[in-house]
């Protein structure tokens, strides 16, 4: 076995030369937080205040691939989270999942066309149209939103293959990605089974554009992706669908963007979570709007109001989850600071006098880049 994989070693390093025209930089960035929750109702976490931090090193290269002229782009990230504010989860659940699922990536290139294989790179339009300071979707989930940018099936947080198209003259880029195995991040490059993985293939595809047509400070996003029910214990297909439009007349900028979470989900019989939701048949239609006004260069405020339609469940959670956000960013040079204040009522979607679900949460950010 030893002089076996001594050999598949050499092998494998006679393969693969270097080139004088790589280029490989390392870069990396730094947020923390304080941030403070305030709830009426302490279904699922309750009013807390904390501390919250994230760390991130991205590895890049890039260079020249010795055939047909093509060009080629490869890296990966190491991404270290937190603890969500007020939640109960530690690094070793989250980090250990997420730690090595950052932006993994080769890529071949000719010309517009990039073919590309991993895992958190394809394109996608997680960032929508709307203008803000810091995404309040991000910061209302340590709080327990269930409105979030990651819909339906979640083909690109899923180890696959895809294509990217730049269409010259339109500002449009196209893609399409496919994860043979939707939830799989990746196995071991020699053994691609897992069996804690959904069984499903998925796929998603869609357009970002900046300055479309030629119109400047125009946005548009347009994505959608599915999961189709391929194996009994699935209760039906899984589909997400994104659209947006914003645009920057110079210190103001405007979007809206509309989510549409279709979840028949895979767990056909489940018991539900610890919000009491069902897993099966969970609708959300989720529309955000936002502005923002760059009064100088270094400071500029924000205004976002997010409101979530839930269907398809049971009980109290069919309500409306609505957030007021209030945001405003100043830079200190390497380092810049935002503070975000967020008023939210029937979060989750919860509904009724007894049981709806309200409050603010405040968060102060340092953030910087490397």
């Amino acid at each position: 076995m030893k002089n076996k994989l001594l050999i598949t070693s050499a092998l494998a390093g006679s393969l693969i030369a270097g080139s004088a025209l790589a280029q490989t930089t390392i870069t990396g960035s730094l947020d923390l937080t304080y941030n403070a929750l305030s709830k009426d109702l302490s279904a699922g976490i309750g009013s807390t205040r904390g501390v919250g931090r994230e760390s991130q090193i991205n590895i890049q290269n890039k260079g020249k691939l010795n055939v047909g002229g093509l060009d080629y782009a490869a890296g990966f990230a190491l991404e270290f989270d937190g603890t969500g504010t007020g939640s109960a989860d530690v690094s070793t659940v989250d980090s250990a999942k997420s730690i090595h699922n950052e932006n993994v990536y080769v890529d071949i290139i000719s010309g517009n066309t990039t073919f590309t294989i991993g895992v958190d790179h394809i394109q996608r339009g997680y960032a929508g149209a709307v203008p803000q300071i810091v995404n309040i979707t991000d910061q209302m989930a340590g709080a327990g939103s269930r409105t979030t940018f990651v819909i339906g099936a979640r083909t690109s947080e899923s180890a696959g293959l895809g294509i990217m198209q730049n269409i010259p003259g339109t500002g449009i880029r196209a893609s399409y990605f496919y994860a043979p195995r939707s939830g799989d991040t990746g196995t071991g490059d020699m053994n691609a089974q897992a069996a804690d993985v959904s069984a499903n293939s998925s796929y998603e595809f869609g357009i970002n554009g900046t300055d479309v047509f030629g119109m400047k400070g125009l946005t548009v996003v347009a994505f959608k992706n599915k999961a189709e029910k391929t194996i009994t214990t699935n209760a039906g297909d899984v589909e997400g669908t994104q659209y947006g439009i914003g645009y920057n007349f110079g210190q103001f900028a405007v979007g809206i963007d509309r989510l549409i979470d279709k979840n028949n989900n895979l767990a056909a019989a489940s018991a539900g979570n610890a919000l009491g939701e069902a897993t099966v048949g969970i609708e959300r239609d989720t529309q955000k709007i936002g502005v923002t006004f760059a009064a100088t260069k270094e400071l500029t405020i924000g205004l976002t109001q997010t409101k979530t339609d839930h269907s398809g469940q049971t009980g109290t959670l069919n309500g409306t989850e609505k957030v007021q956000a209030v945001q405003v960013g100043y830079s200190l040079g390497p380092v810049a600071l935002s503070l975000s204040h967020m008023k939210f009522d029937d979060l989750a979607g919860r509904t009724g006098t007894v049981v709806s679900d309200n409050g603010t949460l405040s968060v102060a950010r340092l953030s910087t880049r490397f």
